[in-house]
C-alpha cells in the first residue's frame, strides 16, 4: 500500500501502537533473553542478523517505533525500526538515523 493511499496513515499509527503494546509486555522485560530478526523480505539485505534489544521502544510521528540494539553478527549498535507483524512477532524493518529524524 502506498503512503499515500487512504487510510495508510491510520494503518501505520495501528501497526504503531500495537508494535510499542507487544514490544513493552512481550519482548522488553525479557530483553536479555531474545532477539528480533529482519522481516524476511529484508533480511539478506542485513546479512540475516539479529538484534537484542536494550532500550524501551519510541514511537515517531505516531507511526513508526524505534529501539536501540545490539546486532548479533558485529557487535554494534544502533537504532532500529521495528514491527509487530499479522502473526503478533516483533520484527525489525531498517535502521532509524536519529540525526535525519528518519529511516535509512
Amino acid at each position: 500500500m502506498s503512503s499515500n493511499a487512504p487510510g495508510s496513515s491510520d494503518m501505520a499509527m495501528l501497526v504503531a501502537t500495537r508494535t510499542l503494546e507487544k514490544y513493552a509486555k512481550d519482548y522488553y522485560p525479557r530483553r536479555d533473553q531474545v532477539t528480533i530478526a529482519f522481516r524476511g523480505d529484508i533480511a539478506e539485505q542485513f546479512n540475516y542478523d539479529k538484534i537484542r534489544p536494550l532500550s524501551e521502544a519510541r514511537c515517531h510521528n505516531h507511526r513508526m517505533v524505534v529501539i536501540e540494539g545490539i546486532s548479533q553478527k558485529t557487535g554494534a549498535t544502533g537504532l532500529y525500526r521495528i514491527e509487530c507483524n499479522s502473526w503478533n512477532l516483533i520484527e525489525a524493518v531498517g535502521l532509524w538515523d536519529a540525526a535525519a529524524g528518519k529511516a535509512a
